[in-house]
């Protein structure tokens, strides 16, 4: 890594700004900070990356930062953005670039990145010519340009040619366009040949194709963002170049060790660079526990460290990324340039770089910008305030991670079992170890002439010492013959783990430092609020603690009215399992389907429209597996247990490990005792998947054994390793050409789940994805199949905690009121409900209610409410408006491809918007109509 920063440099540059005509020498203002003003679409100015290089600068005591949020950028002129010293301010999706720099022309802030120069950016033709004038070599390449031309504006190409001398070209002549034969594309009189890779000119679209050439086999990879665990997918076969739009050809270029290189700079003087596996290769993505994908270090040369100084001058970007290509030959190669980029989740790096523009920053202030401060005056008029402030956060969460959750369900009428229930109420739920020891007694006391009581008393007597062990005892309506009886659930497991203790303290932390840049005022009035579930309150309270920093303990409040389950909706949330059920069960043609509905039931595709074969034949191979785990358990010694996993955590051992996964097999097939049919509960495939995910997370040596054939199992620890460790650098050194040419059928499941050094067992791979499709189809879809249903059911699920956040909305938007921050913690069930209604309220959101994926732990919904204050002179009062932001939580596509670290702890992902900026009394009004609907 280059040295963080250059004193020499920094001195020679004081010189040159001390006799430049654009700075003068001017006397510090007394007791103001700096501002730095972030000017960019919140999804990048709120990351984590950019919160941690701003904590640092501002940890030095010099500086504020006032972000200008969406709504400003977007619906506010340019006269009301808030005044900075500083900005940084760069293009992502959505932001107005030209409203940008307008903004610039007229408060003239220091600014970290050239704006004008970011158009250059914009266009890969532009990219690539910049490039070539400032002497850095790029792949040999093409240009069909069927647009016209990039579009540059006049001021961009008066600037480029002042500051780089270059005049940049109309890129307006068409030539002709042609494959001369299957391997050869000729434009004008240039030739290429195969392999080529073909980029739109758009340096927003990352639809990329690599060509390969008829002597490796054809066919086209297709790299795109990513999607889960995919960047690229291989088409096999003779393939045509794209004919419509603008594209840039370019030399396929043979890479070192099938990884390619990410560089970030800061300044002139600083590049730090990583290594990703390329996604070329076969498109499959490898994550860390965070959930970025995995990346290494690396040194730089002296000659790349010399491109990222060209490339950081030429563009005018100070923090900049690109991507350098080491070919096999030795000569390194820039790609692409992106622009702003920090790197992710390096505390290092978080350090240089806020040291590095630190030392910019006061070296700017030591020679003040003219433009911005000669001007008494108009010093005194301007505001370092934002127009749109935010001043309250409402955040309803989701628990952290658990062990798995059991239980079992059984109808008792034995007089015994039904007295432990008050005549007086509806529902008990038994907790202690005095009030189990007493239905305890009541179950074995009729245990030998009832088998239901007989299998709750076996249950619950090996269980009782669990954490986390309860039982519930409902009324049933009385039946025909006038008999009383009462539904026994007992249930075990559902504790938070030591991995939801971690990402519960790493989100409070987070949320804490997001909210302190962006209004410290929101952490004066915080109140925490709980269900009555210990893993819920396990979660809020690591989250509270690391949330108020440990300046004071967190008063955490119970409501189990608003944030426990509510029995108002379990009759419809039954119907609806009833037809996924019937659904499911049917072995027929999908158009004869009597519980299908067409509207709200589509099928993924790698069901074939055949959803009973397709739990068949998931269930088939799952009694496979664990038909192999029993006879690995009867073959293996203890001794030999133990080498397969010596540590266990959460409690668990290899004994409940298997009589988990038995009881898995059981409940999620069953044999109807009056046809004798086999009967599937969908239902069911939550406690498959979350035990996969689990295991995957906690145990993952036990389960990529257990489930092998047994002479493999019995290999010793010791051949495994070596197997891993052999495996890996087969990864890192890259594929023989055969393989990374091989041709995958995209009905081959196989090409679903690559093997991968990380959990190399193909079977328990081909069993997670099956059940994450099963879980993702049937999950969202208990809760109403139709959006009247969801409608229904979130209503019914959900009125006291809607009810409790109109009530915070409405106090938010008192102009008498201070800010504010409440956060509510809640188990699943309330997530899906309320998420629902926020579909189906009349509010426009972002985000398709089909990609809404997994709502994994810690999921959690934000409603963000900003104020614009009053302003006496111009007549105007205060304005409120709401947007609704979510994070799917600790989530990840498929977890057996994370690399697990030693807390088991998979982190957070970020939030991002989940609706527009609206109204706020509209917004209320929407939610208010939700409840009016429930009277």
């Amino acid at each position: 890594m280059a040295p963080a920063h250059n004193s020499g440099f920094l001195s020679e540059l004081g010189d040159k700004l001390s006799t430049s005509p654009h700075f003068i020498e001017l006397p510090q203002v007394e007791g103001r900070k700096a501002v730095i003003g972030i000017c960019a679409m919140d999804s990048k100015a709120r990351s984590q990356a950019m919160a941690a290089v701003l904590n640092g600068l501002v940890a030095t005591g010099r500086y504020t930062v006032v972000f200008f949020g969406e709504k400003t950028i977007l619906d506010e002129a340019i006269e009301q953005w808030p005044t900075c010293d500083f900005l940084i301010s760069f293009f992502s999706a959505g932001f107005p670039l030209e409203k940008a720099l307008q903004y610039t022309r007229l408060r003239k802030p220091f600014s970290v990145n050239s704006l004008v120069r970011q158009f250059l950016l914009l266009d890969r033709r532009l990219v690539l010519e910049t490039l070539r004038h400032a002497g850095v070599p790029t792949p040999n390449h093409l240009v069909v340009s069927r647009d016209g031309g990039p579009n540059v504006p006049a001021t961009v190409r008066r600037v480029v040619e002042q500051r780089l001398g270059l005049s940049l070209g109309l890129f307006d002549h068409e030539p002709p366009v042609q494959m001369i034969d299957q391997d050869t594309l000729q434009i004008g009189d240039a030739i290429m040949r195969k392999p080529f890779v073909e980029k739109p000119c758009n340096a927003e679209d990352h639809n990329i194709y690599i060509y390969y050439a008829s002597w490796q086999g054809s066919g086209v990879r297709r790299l795109f963002r990513k999607v889960g665990n995919k960047s690229s997918e291989f088409h096999p076969g003779p393939s045509s170049i794209r004919t419509e739009g603008s594209y840039v050809y370019e030399e396929f270029i043979d890479v070192q060790n099938a990884v390619d290189v990410k560089v970030y700079t800061v300044g002139g003087d600083y590049a730090h660079a990583e290594t990703r596996r390329s996604p070329v290769v076969d498109g499959h993505v490898r994550r860390n526990s965070d959930g970025k994908e995995m990346r290494f270090v690396t040194q730089l040369s002296h000659a790349e460290r010399e491109y990222a100084k060209k490339v950081s001058s030429a563009f005018g970007q100070r923090v900049c990324g690109f991507d350098i290509l080491r070919a096999s030959e030795g000569d390194s190669l820039v790609m692409d340039v992106n622009g702003w980029s920090f790197v992710k989740g390096n505390e290092q790096y978080a350090v240089d770089a806020a040291r590095i523009l630190d030392a910019r920053f006061q070296e700017a202030l030591r020679h003040r910008w003219v433009a911005r401060f000669v001007d008494a005056d108009a010093v005194g008029r301007l505001t370092y305030e934002n127009t749109w402030a935010l001043k309250g956060v409402l955040s309803v969460c989701r628990h952290a991670d658990r062990t798995p959750k059991q239980k079992i369900k059984q109808l008792v009428s034995a007089p015994a079992v039904v007295n432990l229930l008050d005549p007086a109420i509806s529902e008990v739920i038994l907790r202690t170890r005095a009030d189990l020891d007493r239905a305890l007694e009541a179950l074995q006391s009729v245990g030998r002439h009832d088998a239901a009581c007989a299998q709750l008393a076996d249950v619950l007597a090996r269980k009782i010492d669990q954490p986390g062990t309860k039982m519930q005892v409902r009324s049933q309506p009385v039946s025909a013959d006038k008999q009383t009886s009462v539904q026994v659930v007992l249930k075990w497991g559902g504790e938070c783990t030591h991995a939801g203790a971690v990402q519960s303290q790493d989100l409070g932390e987070r949320m804490r430092k997001d909210l302190t840049l962006l209004n410290a005022a929101l952490l004066d009035d915080v109140a925490f609020f709980s269900s009555t579930e210990r893993r819920v309150q396990s979660t809020v309270a690591a989250y509270a603690g690391a949330f108020v920093g440990g300046q004071s303990k967190p008063q955490i409040t119970v409501r189990a009215d608003m944030l426990d389950d509510s029995s108002a909706a379990k009759p419809m949330m039954d119907k609806a399992k009833e037809q996924l059920c019937g659904f499911f069960n049917f072995d027929g043609p999908l158009s004869e389907n009597p519980y299908y509905n067409a509207e709200c039931m589509e099928l993924p595709a790698d069901m074939d429209e055949n959803p009973y074969g397709f739990v068949r034949d998931m269930c088939e191979l799952m009694c496979r597996l664990i038909d192999r785990m029993e006879a690995n358990f009867a073959s293996l010694t203890p001794e030999g247990l133990a080498k397969l996993q010596s540590d266990w955590c959460c409690g668990e051992t290899a004994e409940l490990f298997r009589e988990r996964w038995k009881k898995i097999l059981a409940d999620f097939r069953s044999v109807d005792k009056k046809t004798g049919c086999v009967v599937y509960e969908p239902a069911k495939v939550g406690e498959l998947y979350d035990s996969l995910k689990y295991d995957a997370l906690h145990n993952r040596r036990f389960l990529e054994q257990i489930f092998k054939q047994t002479d493999e199992s019995s290999q010793s620890a010791k051949e495994d390793e070596e197997e891993r460790v052999e495996q890996r650098s087969i990864g890192e050194e890259g594929m023989e050409k055969e393989e990374f040419l091989e041709m995958k059928s995209d009905k081959d499941n196989s090409s679903m789940y690559p093997p991968d050094p990380l959990f190399a067992q193909k079977e328990v791979r081909q069993l997670y994805y099956k059940a994450k499709l099963l879980f993702d189809y049937v999950t969202r879809r208990e809760f109403g199949i139709t959006p009247a249903e969801r409608k229904a059911i979130g209503v019914q699920a959900s009125v006291p905690l809607l009810r409790q956040l109109i009530a915070d909305l409405r106090e938010i938007g008192d102009a008498s009121k201070g800010p504010q921050t409440r956060f509510y913690f809640t188990k699943e069930s309330h997530i899906y409900t309320l998420l629902n209604l926020v579909f189906l309220c009349g509010m426009s959101t972002m985000v398709p209610y089909e990609q809404v994926g997994e709502l994994d732990y810690l999921t959690h919904i934000i409603f963000e409410v900003y104020e614009r204050k009053a302003d006496v002179d111009a007549n105007i009062d205060s304005e409120y408006s709401l947007r609704i932001g979510f994070s799917p939580g600790a989530s990840c596509f498929h977890v057996l491809d994370v690399d697990v670290d030693s807390n088991h702890a998979l982190k957070v992902l970020p939030r991002r918007n989940f609706t527009h900026h609206m109204s706020l009394p509209k917004a209320i009004g929407k939610l208010q109509m939700l409840l009016d609907e429930s009277q």
